[in-house]
């Protein structure tokens, strides 16, 4: 399998970074990376991250630089090492005298039928499989919405809660799931998932019919919108026809 990945971004008002994206074929990995402050850092988390992916790709039985997790797999513990030693090179060459820059990150990987993911802040997820309602995955609160007050209806300014790079340590969020051909993850980098998601099915999702739905939803709120799909492969698909074609025989 494959991981296709379109996204959108909507200004509103109180606008947001853009984010540094990168999908990289080599390792089947995609990369959403929110930069606060310096932009650079966000480039740099890319290529340090798809430079140890790579790398454990081409020999799984290298040593890794950091201890492995006996709960995770192996593709788990690989982008777990990539982003602390992400972390540790901002940490150094950027903040450990004064902060300059921070970035959220998503970052997920597709090894043989296992998507693995990891975040530090970052978007909303939610994933659509079949004709089903979409099932959250994972929600962060950013100090946007923790510090709002809810007795009036003012939106406060995107705001992160978490950062990678700021300190020597970070706070992973690491995760993963069964990926099957067809499944679609998606990426709402928002302070709060909007209830009408919710109510989006998975067989249902256009990107320019959902920022039109969220847009008039919350008009004055800027968001990102990101939609990661797991497609079949040639080979994958082929096998597939074939075996119909047999069953129909």
């Amino acid at each position: 399998m494959k991981l296709r990945f379109q996204n959108r971004p909507y200004p509103g008002e109180n606008s947001r970074p853009t984010p540094e994206i990168h999908v990289d074929e080599t390792t089947n990995s995609v990369f959403v990376v929110v930069p606060w402050g310096n932009r650079e850092a966000a480039k740099k988390v890319i290529d340090r991250m798809t430079e140890y992916l790579a790398f454990a790709a081409q020999d799984r039985e290298a040593t890794s630089p950091l201890p492995r997790l006996t709960c995770l797999s192996t593709a788990a513990n690989n982008l777990r090492t990539a982003a602390l030693l992400a972390n540790d090179m901002i940490f150094r060459e950027d903040n450990r005298e004064e902060y300059r820059a921070g970035v959220e990150l998503f970052a997920a990987t597709l090894y043989q039928n296992e998507l693995s993911w990891l975040q530090v802040g970052g978007p909303q997820l939610l994933l659509g499989r079949g004709a089903q309602s979409l099932l959250p995955l994972g929600a962060n609160i950013d100090l946007a919405l923790d510090l709002r007050d809810w007795r009036s209806k003012h939106e406060l300014p995107a705001l992160p809660a978490q950062l990678l790079g700021l300190d020597a340590n970070v706070n992973l969020t690491i995760n993963s799931f069964r990926a099957r051909a067809g499944d679609r993850l998606l990426l709402i980098n928002h302070s709060q998932t909007p209830e009408i998601a919710f109510s989006w099915k998975a067989d249902q999702l256009k990107m320019d019919e959902m920022v039109r739905q969220l847009a008039k939803h919350s008009p004055r709120s800027a968001f990102w919108l990101g939609l990661l799909e797991i497609e079949a492969s040639a080979m994958e698909t082929q096998l597939t026809n074939t075996n119909i074609s047999g069953d129909v025989a």
